[in-house]
């Protein structure tokens, strides 16, 4: 029973670290797959789970790539029944276009459904049964490619970002298989696994014998070395967020801005270590060294007048986001879907749905459209201030909301001429990708005397003829992507 008083301390001490944000774990899923390592793992956290005060459940997804895989859902289902642990499955369809190679397609796959399944239940943490020669194998897997610090960190014990518990980091294979036989579990071996033409089976099978058969205590200094590098990276982390509040990072509609000058300050190095933290941050795939180096280039040289944008994939590889520079800022945001061509008509509520979009409709003092100019009255607004109640603007009269098509002009001052909307965007510093996101609003009306007009610009302008008195009330409009 080693390896069940060594999985003990660890979980232990996790459980105690000043660093675990999951103060008392009441639900853990555990990553099945029905390979050795798996249904070890499943075991003994089944063997610990009253003693240390945490409830167990487990997923197994179904890649579909075997034609085994039938018979080790069927394992994974059998090895639940006999512990009493909830077992949910999912079938994925891994993309093999991707672009990405069969493993890292189907572990996204596999992260993705397995992540879906936490929310859905609620669990603290996705608990995976990476093991010592997992690490070691990562790291030189991750050496010859090239990897920096990061990368050559390989796994950590606890992935915060992904609510990822690893507690088998420490424990060799031996000590798995050796508990296995001793608890006489039944597992499954996947046939994939000798197929040397996938790069960590080769290192697997081909290199990592023959170097463990010259150095004994390889997996283990390797190990220690991916342990080294993850603390190298606490401190690049460290000096990245330092670097990044410098860089006046600000809140922006759809993202983040920094200011591209106080980046250049930092040199070619800090850079380009703040811009991998901050893509990091952002939750967004990590561009390559050449990418890096290239989008660095493109930001040095780039004219202030000179408008520039550069796509990022989002860790899920669906989500788009877009580095833009405008004004001397960098702006990492994402790009929402289009504004419907259908017009919205408002119904009186404070929310409505429009296309992918929600658009807030706020009764405010002395901001927005002018109630009493579309026919609101006194009483109406106070129904609504109190207690919610919808407003009914007279029969005849329409509340518009319609994407733009180009020419419109408003006339925000009385004391100036009226401005076409680039100009107004122009002077309000919106940036250009921003501007189509920004609705029109125009009052139609079909009695006495039928008339369409042009009375705002979403939340940034209306027209000086339609603002309410600094005591009268009026109706702000905002949007934002579902």
């Amino acid at each position: 029973m080693a390896l069940l008083s060594q999985l003990e301390s660890v979980l232990e001490a996790f459980l105690t670290a000043p660093s675990t944000e999951i103060s008392k774990p009441r639900h853990w899923l555990v990553a099945l797959s029905g390979g050795v390592d798996s249904i070890v793992l499943l075991h003994t956290l089944s063997q610990l789970r009253g003693r240390l005060g945490f409830t167990l459940s487990a997923v197994h997804v179904h890649h579909g790539l075997s034609p085994n895989a039938d018979s080790w859902q069927s394992l994974c289902e059998q090895a639940c029944q006999a512990q009493q642990i909830p077992l949910y499955t999912e079938r994925v369809r891994v993309d093999l276009q991707s672009g990405l190679g069969v493993e890292a397609t189907a572990r996204e796959a596999r992260y993705v459904a397995i992540e879906r399944w936490r929310q859905q239940l609620d669990a603290e943490a996705i608990v995976t049964a990476h093991h010592m020669q997992d690490q070691a194998e990562t790291l030189l897997l991750q050496l010859v490619r090239g990897a920096g610090v990061k990368g050559l960190s390989a796994m950590g014990a606890w992935d915060v970002d992904r609510f990822l518990l690893r507690p088998l980091l420490a424990v060799p294979k031996t000590t798995l298989l050796q508990y296995a036989a001793e608890q006489q579990l039944t597992w499954v071996d996947d046939e994939s696994n000798a197929d040397t033409r996938y790069d960590r089976n080769f290192i697997r099978q081909e290199v990592m014998p023959r170097m463990r058969a010259r150095y004994p205590q390889l997996d283990s200094a390797l190990s220690r070395s991916a342990s080294h590098l993850a603390e190298a990276q606490t401190l690049l982390d460290t000096l990245a967020q330092q670097d990044l509040v410098q860089c006046d990072l600000r809140e922006e509609w759809l993202g983040q801005s920094i200011a591209i000058s106080h980046l250049h300050c930092l040199g070619d190095v800090r850079a380009k270590n703040v811009l991998r933290f901050w893509f990091q941050q952002r939750q967004l795939r990590m561009p390559n060294t050449e990418q890096l180096q290239d989008y660095w280039q493109q930001l040095s040289s780039v004219k202030p007048h000179r408008y520039l944008h550069l796509p990022l994939q989002g860790q899920s590889g669906q989500s788009v986001t877009y580095l833009h520079h405008y004004q001397q800022r960098l702006y990492c945001v994402t790009k929402p879907n289009a504004l419907p061509q259908t017009p919205l008509v408002w119904q009186g509520h404070q929310n409505q749905i429009w296309g992918d979009w929600q658009i807030q409709f706020k009764v405010s003092k002395g901001r927005g459209i002018a109630l009493a100019r579309l026919g609101i009255s006194p009483a109406a607004i106070t129904l609504n201030k109190r207690y919610g109640q919808p407003i009914v603007l007279p029969e005849g009269t329409q509340l518009l909301l319609t994407p733009r098509a180009g020419g419109e002009s408003l006339q925000p001052d009385v004391k100036r001429p009226r401005r076409e909307l680039k100009v107004i965007f122009q002077m309000l510093g919106i940036p250009p990708w921003q501007r189509a996101f920004y609705p029109l609003i125009q009052v139609k009306t079909s009695q006495p005397n039928p008339y369409q007009t042009l009375v705002a610009l979403a939340a940034l302008a209306v027209d000086e003829a339609w603002r309410p008195g600094r005591n009268a009330y009026g109706l702000e409009i905002s949007l934002t992507p579902i």
